[in-house]
């Protein structure tokens, strides 16, 4: 984590609290223990059958100190992962990984909000493909799915109950170099709409897309209602080469819940994604235009089971993923997931696709069938306060 950046913030923060201040160190605390084990259908050779996880994460968060309308709150929690499996064998990810989920410190009156620190920035109308998660880490088909966070600076200002104007800095961790964006969000006639702007240095940020790519990225979203949900986000990248290359990613959606039992909710997107011959090409194929169409069912059963089903499918290379999941309550707090991936291709011949391939080393497409135990926690440490 950027250390700078939140001592710019404490002393930010203190400078207006410090004095007639009511300090209350509250800390509560939370977590959850997740536990899963995965059989893999035809691993590849010499690679395990079962790829399993555990992990445990802890957070403490509170207040430390209010005045006169403004409070200087934080969050601070850390993960600590072991796996195994074909996904080690294959250094698709670590065997062991300790490190922060979150750490900021969040100054904020209402109105107004700066935060610095390790944190979630994510925005847009995208319910699968996002052309606006900039920092979007998440396996959206995944248990719980959650974005792990970047390390920044990011200051709000709502306008009104229904417009607000944001801005943000990210080291890049290369160069002394920054991210550096701002966006703004409204309601027009019932319809929400957003615009971004960002500057994206070459960095050393590996989990993100693009990461090692100098652009300017710009794009918008607008979400409504009419008898059904309907959406589109958007994106323009024009990398910084002397041919100025552009890329362009968007993707439509729509939604309805259909009066089926409890509600029988169906979503759909189509994602289209194209670029220029000089602009960076990443997808291993080649190619520089890739469509894709995204579908979820989703429907509670009683109190305690909801099941879920995604549908993706490649229309250039007729590759397909389907990702069932069925969410269990067994007490308030603790969750078993039974979930699965079925992947192919309606192509004959060799099994290369993005949404599947067949490979000799795993890379994550192939099929499998699992089970996830999740438990969550919370309570409180210390709840108390005094005046300076």
């Amino acid at each position: 984590m950027n250390k700078n950046l939140l001592k710019l913030l404490l002393l930010f923060a203190f400078s207006l609290l410090f004095n007639s201040a009511l300090w209350a160190f509250d800390v509560d605390f939370e977590g959850r223990f997740k536990a899963g084990s995965q059989y893999v259908f035809e691993s590849p050779s010499f690679h395990k059958d079962f790829d399993s996880e555990l992990e445990s994460r802890l957070g403490l968060l509170g207040n430390l100190v209010e005045k006169e309308g403004w409070v200087l709150d934080y969050e601070l929690s850390a993960d600590a992962k072991q796996a195994d499996g074909p996904s080690v064998q294959s250094r698709l990810r670590p065997e062991t990984d300790v490190d922060f989920f979150r750490a900021w410190l969040r100054l904020d009156n209402g109105d107004f909000k700066i935060r610095g620190g390790r944190q979630k920035i994510l925005f847009g109308s995208g319910a699968i493909y996002r052309p606006l998660g900039l920092f979007d880490t998440r396996d959206v088909t995944g248990v719980v799915p959650e974005t792990r966070g970047v390390d920044g600076v990011r200051v709000t200002r709502f306008q009104s109950a229904t417009g607000l104007v944001e801005g943000w800095i990210v080291p890049a961790k290369k160069d002394s170099a920054f991210i550096v964006g701002m966006r703004g969000e409204m309601q027009l006639e019932g319809v929400e709409a957003g615009a971004v702007f960002q500057y994206h240095p070459e960095s050393d940020l590996e989990d993100l897309p693009g990461f090692n790519q100098e652009m300017v990225q710009m794009g918008y979203h607008i979400k409504g209602e009419k008898e059904f949900g309907f959406w589109n986000e958007s994106r323009l990248d024009v990398e910084i080469k002397p041919s100025s290359p552009i890329r362009f990613d968007t993707v439509l959606g729509v939604d309805y819940t259909f009066n089926v039992g409890q509600g029988l909710h169906v979503l759909a997107e189509y994602f289209f994604t194209t670029r220029q011959r000089d602009f960076t090409l990443l997808d291993p194929k080649g190619q520089r235009t890739i469509q894709q169409i995204g579908i979820s069912f989703d429907q509670p059963i009683g109190i305690d089971i909801k099941w879920q089903v995604f549908g993706l499918y490649d229309l250039r290379d007729e590759s397909f993923q389907i990702v069932p999941q069925i969410e269990y309550a067994l007490t308030d707090t603790l969750f078993l997931y039974a979930h699965g991936r079925m992947g192919g291709a309606l192509k004959t011949g060799k099994k290369d696709g993005r949404l599947f391939r067949k490979t000799e080393i795993f890379n994550g497409t192939e099929s499998f069938v699992g089970l996830a135990l999740v438990n969550y926690f919370s309570g409180t440490f210390w709840p108390g306060t005094f005046l300076q």
